[in-house]
């Protein structure tokens, strides 16, 4: 189970993902996330974990941070497959 960190909001308040305003999470799905992890290193984003793609339930996960810091994750579901090795 995922536990929020944060405390509970009372009855009838608006509960804001990141604790402000606008958008703080976003998903993209892709064929093939490869190319797009690799444009973001090479523009210097900043993944959010360690190993930067990681393998989970059948799919292959990255997540990121954008300027504004939202959470960028990125899936696909090549996680089977073997040329896929884009693991770190």
């Amino acid at each position: 189970m995922i536990l929020p960190r944060s405390a509970a909001v009372p009855e009838g308040a608006a509960a804001l993902p990141a604790g402000r305003p606008g958008l703080s999470y976003l998903t993209f799905h892709f064929d093939d996330m490869g190319p797009v992890v690799e444009a973001l290193r090479a523009a210097g984003a900043r993944p959010l974990s360690d190993p930067v793609v990681v393998r989970a339930r059948g799919r292959r996960i990255s997540f990121w941070t954008d300027p504004e810091g939202n959470v960028v994750e990125l899936v696909d579901v090549r996680a089977d497959d073997p040329g896929s090795g884009h693991s770190n």
